[in-house]
């Protein structure tokens, strides 16, 4: 069969297995921080958000991903408020991830090893996961550049025509524009198995170049040239460090779920057998696995890496190129001499397909569900005015930005008010609310709770402790909010607000973070025998003088 066809049949392939194993994403609606990009993207011209330091940092001070915004916006033109054609992008983008993976593969691996690192890219839990949410589709479309920045190299540095340099060039400022995990390729580059090291440290040259260009727009755009939400001062530090090397050997466990130690010994068992049939170590691998890690390392402290999300769909993807890349080495070096080898390739294969599978889908299932949380609540909120009142139910509420921003949107394209939303029960005393509606996880449906008013604010004012001491100190300078929280040092501390949500806070602490600019918000202090107090109302000053409060 022509190489072409191969390379037609496997695309072909890849977007049917992308959309049979997750057609019901289609039925999806807004999630997430998906209101909040439609809003960003209708508020201002793409443009600003790649120039225009205080219109992007409206959107977010401590990442820099605007052809995120891009995105969003050509679907807008290209579909309208179609939330399914939005979802029919991210899977095509995540088979285009697929494909161009394969394609990469082909450059040193058989056709089905080829088609075998696409395949466990595609079943593999962060991949399934960033199906479920529109929010991340640059992570997706980041790794579809950076992968034909790879493509464009190899091809360059083969003796093919200067256009793939160019070619990888522009892919390469692209992907860093998606997402800056994808800014150490050029170092990733280096490390590929053809011309000599010379070769490739010439063609490399102009990557370089634009990475020290990136760098130097993101410090015009960003206060800082780090990502992630925790303050940089604390990167070096022995406890920071520890925190990395902990959260790092718990991927296997994110990514395998129950199935971890199958997996980690099949991956294993891929590395022994490459390094014993091609009788050297791979060091290469090891410094893109560094290449790849070392971006993550700022999302530790905050938020945290807790699922195998976003944040691992890279690492996925490396883990599934190499897998494939050295079972494809070994099955060469052994089937002639060996032919129990090729029975063990094909067994590992099915152990590590298996682990990643059950994991993936198992934990989908459990985001779906989320989903279909905002989903409802999302759908509430544009249908409904502001005659009734909502509670967002558990999931919403850490993620209020949501609420605001689909609020907002839907205000700003004239289609009315949205409903009164209740985030605490401080709020539903506040507001002599007549018809409350909730989050129903039988039905998946709002439902009218208005019956349980009287109950809850009972509740409510029997839990109350208004006179317990309780002192606070912060300040939000330079896209930090700054506190600490006393007198207690256990029970829980909450920012309650109805414009930034219910966010959970340990006693102090820093974190980068995009508030409204005289935002209103109360401290709830909920004690170990479960009677609260709240802060007097205290608002959010955009780099004035810190603020304390005290009650004794």
């Amino acid at each position: 069969m022509p190489r072409t066809m191969q390379y037609l049949l496997a695309a072909i392939g890849f977007v049917l297995l992308a959309l049979l194993i997750n057609f019901g994403v289609l039925d999806g609606s807004w999630r997430w921080d998906d209101s909040q990009i439609l809003l960003h993207a209708h508020q201002f011209n793409w443009l600003q958000d790649f120039t225009n330091p205080e219109v992007w940092q409206q959107f977010s001070p401590a990442n820099l991903t605007p052809l995120l915004i891009l995105s969003f916006e050509v679907d807008l033109i290209l579909f309208g408020l179609t939330p399914s054609m939005f979802y029919l992008h991210q899977l095509l983008a995540l088979a285009a991830a697929a494909w161009m993976m394969f394609l990469c593969l082909r450059f040193w691996c058989r056709g089905g090893f080829a088609v075998l690192g696409g395949v466990l890219f595609l079943i593999g839990t962060p991949t399934l996961l960033v199906a479920q949410q529109l929010m991340t589709r640059h992570y997706a479309e980041g790794l579809v550049l950076a992968l034909v920045a790879l493509y464009g190299f190899v091809r360059f540095v083969r003796g093919g025509a200067v256009l793939w340099l160019v070619l990888a060039l522009v892919s390469y400022a692209l992907a860093c524009m998606a997402k800056e995990v994808y800014v150490p390729l050029p170092l990733i580059l280096l490390c590929i198995p053809d011309g000599t090291f010379a070769k490739r440290l010439r063609a490399a040259a102009p990557f370089f170049l634009l990475t020290l260009l990136y760098a130097l727009w993101r410090s015009w755009m960003l206060e800082s040239v780090t990502g992630g939400y925790a303050s940089t001062a604390s990167f070096f530090s022995a406890a920071f460090i520890q925190q990395v090397v902990i959260t790092f050997a718990g991927f296997p466990r994110l990514l395998g779920g129950g199935w971890w130690p199958l997996l980690t010994l099949a991956v294993v068992l891929v590395v022994v057998a490459y390094i014993y049939t091609r009788r050297h170590v791979p060091w290469r691998m090891l410094i893109v696995a560094a290449m790849v890690l070392l971006p993550l390392a700022p999302l530790v402290q905050s938020p945290g890496i807790v699922l195998a999300d976003r944040y691992l769909l890279v690492v996925w993807a490396a883990t599934s190129f190499a897998i494939a890349y050295m079972l494809s080495q070994v099955w060469q070096a052994t089937t002639e001499s060996m032919g129990w080898a090729g029975t063990g390739t094909v067994a590992l294969t099915g152990l590590l397909a298996l682990a990643a599978a059950v994991q993936g889908f198992s934990v989908r299932s459990a985001l779906a569900a989320v989903g279909k949380e905002f989903d409802v609540q999302g759908q509430f909120l544009w249908q409904q005015d502001d005659s009734v009142a909502m509670i967002p139910s558990g999931n919403v509420v850490p993620a209020f930005w949501f609420v605001t921003g689909l609020r907002d949107f839907k205000q700003g394209l004239g289609l009315g008010s949205s409903p009164v939303t209740v985030v605490d029960d401080i709020y539903l005393q506040q507001s002599g609310v007549d018809q409350l509606y909730g989050w129903q996880q039988d039905c998946q449906c709002m439902v009218d709770i208005s019956e349980q008013v009287p109950d809850r604010l009972a509740a409510y004012e029997d839990s109350l402790r208004p006179q317990a001491p309780l002192n606070l100190r912060y300040g939000y300078q330079g896209g930090y909010f700054t506190w600490q929280f006393g007198p207690y040092s256990d029970g829980q501390y909450h920012l309650v607000s109805d414009v930034i949500g219910v966010i959970p806070a340990p006693a102090a602490g820093q974190l980068r973070a995009t508030l409204t600019d005289g935002a209103p918000f109360y401290i709830r202090y909920t004690s170990p025998e479960g009677w609260m107090t709240y802060s007097a109302q205290q608002r959010v000053v955009r780099d004035g003088p810190e603020t304390a409060w005290s009650r004794e």
